[in-house]
């Protein structure tokens, strides 16, 4: 269902964010937004108290298999993901 997925997209990217700045759950998870509708752009829209932390950094996306969903946060813009597979 679209609210399952809203409920993981933005899990995971808050999940990333907050492991990318190493405070883990000792941050809030009200005191900043991402996106969460399904096919939006994964984004840090709003950190409260920090006009300009959304600004520096990235998020991106990840579907590593089916049924399952993740996400890469990044101080940075600019960046590209590259994923290898390798055959056995």
């Amino acid at each position: 269902t679209l609210r399952r997925e809203a409920f993981f997209a933005c899990w995971t990217r808050k999940e990333a964010y907050i492991k990318a700045t190493g405070e883990g759950l000792s941050f809030p998870l009200d005191r900043f937004d991402v996106s969460l509708a399904p096919g939006e752009t994964p984004a840090l829209l709003e950190v409260r108290n920090a006009l300009q932390e959304a600004s520096r950094w990235s998020l991106q996306g990840l579907l590593p298999a089916p049924d399952y969903v993740g996400a890469l946060a990044v101080e940075e813009s600019g960046w590209r993901l590259t994923c290898w597979e390798w055959a056995e």
